[in-house]
């Protein structure tokens, strides 16, 4: 269950990407929507990586635990459902250019149906 509190995150490498906490969590078919941007590292020694989706230009925040967080301002994040945070990601991204591919539409919609189960 995610907490109220909201913990400090501080930028620790951008030059070595880790895909694996994006792939447990999206798969691999959607993993080339994304791109890496940058590793933090929370104040509870959580290892967090900041994807954002080529299309909603909208982050995801994956940590090396499977938990995703939301940036709140100010160097502070807070953890949220799973669910919340790919619905966050993936509003309105069928309005975006280019369309996505029926293929992608349709994993996105898997996704989404599963993680909220």
């Amino acid at each position: 269950m995610p907490r109220n509190r909201t913990l400090p995150g501080r930028l620790t490498q951008f030059e070595r990407p880790n895909w694996d906490p994006l792939i447990e969590l999206v798969g691999r078919d959607l993993v080339g929507s994304f791109m890496w941007m940058n590793e933090l590292a929370l104040g509870d020694g959580t290892t967090v990586h900041a994807y954002k989706h080529v299309a909603t230009r909208r982050y995801l925040h994956v940590g090396e635990d499977g938990r995703t967080f939301r940036y709140e301002g100010t160097s502070r994040y807070r953890e949220l459902e799973p669910s919340d945070a790919l619905e966050a990601v993936f509003w309105d991204w069928e309005e975006t250019w280019p369309s996505p591919s029926p293929a992608a539409r349709a994993a996105v919609e898997e996704l989404l149906r599963r993680i909220a189960t």
